[in-house]
């Protein structure tokens, strides 16, 4: 399949070199020349794309979500595209809008490192990869998508927008925040933090760009999991507060 990659960051990047082992022809489109460099050293075999190009199967949308929801108003885009953001119904409301035959797709995986550094053609393996068709995209586009998926080492899924959405503030955007409530509460102290420490930590220090793309894309569903998840840690602090172990027990039993 010639499939045409849009961004070589830390999941593009790892896209790209699980994509080229499994024999697909690759064309890739990054603004960082040295992004390109990397990966040739890398071993993956690719065009370099200076845009968009034409006469691909399928095209991998692999970038910050601002700079998607850019390209998809205002892009000509003849061929099925699949995207890999972590939020699902703005960027299908653009694309039914402008007729685009567009698949959304979340891989449940990645790390918290930005770039090159964060390559890794196995993150995929036996992840969850969250998938929902526009209204223009036909069988055939959702066949090459799951084809894709496959080659990933991915477990495919069909959730609709709406509730893929909500799911994911749940599981990973509110989560975000609440791993930088633990970085900020061991600022001055991680000398002496252990490994629980930093496997809960670890969101917290994500990109900040992308932590702002979430919030500008799925700022609702972010807020109503954080104000659940505070009525939860405020139960918590009034049962420690007043000694009242049988609250707590009782609160931290029903997680």
């Amino acid at each position: 399949m010639r499939i045409q990659l849009v961004g070589a960051g830390s999941i593009g990047g790892s896209i790209a070199l699980r994509l080229s082992k499994a024999g697909h022809e690759l064309s890739v489109f990054d603004k960082n020349r040295d992004t390109n460099d990397m990966l040739r050293k890398r071993g993956v075999d690719f065009e370099v794309c200076s845009g968009l190009c034409e006469g691909v199967d399928l095209t991998v949308l692999a970038i910050p979500m601002s700079s998607e929801a850019e390209l998809l108003n205002s892009a000509s885009i003849g061929g099925p595209v699949v995207d890999v953001a972590s939020v699902m119904q703005p960027f299908q409301t653009i694309a039914n809008r402008r007729k685009i035959r567009f698949v959304s797709g979340h891989p449940m995986a990645g790390n918290e490192n930005v770039g090159p550094e964060g390559w890794n053609e196995f993150m995929f393996d036996g992840r969850t990869f969250m998938l929902w068709p526009g209204e223009c995209a036909t069988k055939q586009d959702v066949d090459l998508v799951l084809e894709i998926v496959a080659d990933l080492g991915s477990i495919p899924e069909f959730l609709s927008p709406e509730k893929h959405d909500y799911i994911v503030s749940r599981v990973s955007q509110a989560v975000y925040f609440l791993s930088g409530a633990v970085l900020k509460l061991g600022k001055d102290v991680e000398k002496y933090s252990g490994p629980g420490y930093d496997s809960t930590s670890r969101l917290g220090r994500q990109n900040m760009d992308m932590v702002l793309d979430m919030a500008r894309f799925n700022g609702p569903n972010i807020a109503s999991s954080l104000e659940e998840a505070e009525r939860y840690l405020c139960s918590i602090r009034i049962a420690i507060e007043k000694g009242d172990l049988d609250r707590l027990r009782k609160t931290i039993s029903i997680r």
